[in-house]
């Protein structure tokens, strides 16, 4: 057991230290933020890389079946090709975030290409929905000294997600285990991060629908990110 433990500990250390360096840094300042610190058992849903005809609406109405409010970081790119459906996500009364215009792996674009980035989905995004996110997820989870700076003079959040619910997806066939591994997980503040713009989206908004219950039967109740940022240090 001792050992489990060890382990443990080793992993938790390593992915909190594996991001980046100054990960620590970032997140007691606010710069990234990757859960909230409040003692209300309230938790973030988030999706990733739609808006997606094909598996966005079955995830939506997962939500609209249990009366939920979800954040959705979509990418630029996918919202100009779906305008109805990014006007559908809002007019829903979900919060969308900005994940990037085309999802590029960040490791290979410049500071300018970065911002680019992350001003056009602005725009578009308040452009098709009236809506103006300050809330940035980056592809792939990149972090670097010279994005956090971008985020911070075009005055958006980085939002990440809680390592602890990351049941991976966007990779499994399992409506069950998803819901399962995120519901054995979860403590209040936590951000979890899923994936609506995926091949197996389907899979993802199945497991919505049953994550939802089992949450909620631990007590917990469910708001949109901004939401829950709202909520830190009021115990």
């Amino acid at each position: 057991m001792f050992t489990g433990i060890l382990l443990l500990g080793l992993l938790i250390g390593f992915y909190k230290f594996a991001l980046h360096s100054n990960m620590e840094y970032w997140v007691k300042n606010h710069l990234v933020i990757n859960r909230v610190n409040t003692s209300e058992k309230a938790v973030a849903l988030t999706f990733d890389d739609g808006p997606d005809p094909a598996t966005t609406p079955a995830v939506l109405a997962s939500l609209a079946k249990h009366d939920v409010k979800a954040t959705f970081f979509v990418l630029g790119q996918r919202a100009e090709a779906n305008p109805k459906l990014l006007k559908k996500i809002s007019a829903a009364g979900h919060e969308l975030g900005n994940h990037s215009y085309s999802h590029k792996d960040f490791n290979k674009v410049d500071g300018a290409g970065i911002r680019s980035e992350i001003v056009r989905t602005n725009e578009i995004i308040e452009k098709l929905t009236g809506q103006k996110t300050i809330l940035f997820r980056p592809p792939g989870g990149y972090l670097s000294n010279e994005m956090i700076r971008i985020t911070q003079e075009e005055k958006v959040k980085v939002a990440y997600w809680s390592w602890e619910t990351d049941s991976k997806d966007w990779r499994s066939s399992n409506s069950q285990y998803i819901a399962d591994y995120v519901t054995d997980h979860i403590s209040p503040g936590q951000i979890i991060i899923l994936h609506d713009g995926g091949k197996n989206g389907l899979v993802t908004a199945r497991a919505v629908d049953l994550m939802i219950e089992q949450i909620k039967k631990k007590g917990y109740h469910f708001v949109t990110m901004g939401e829950l940022m709202k909520l830190e240090n009021q115990e």
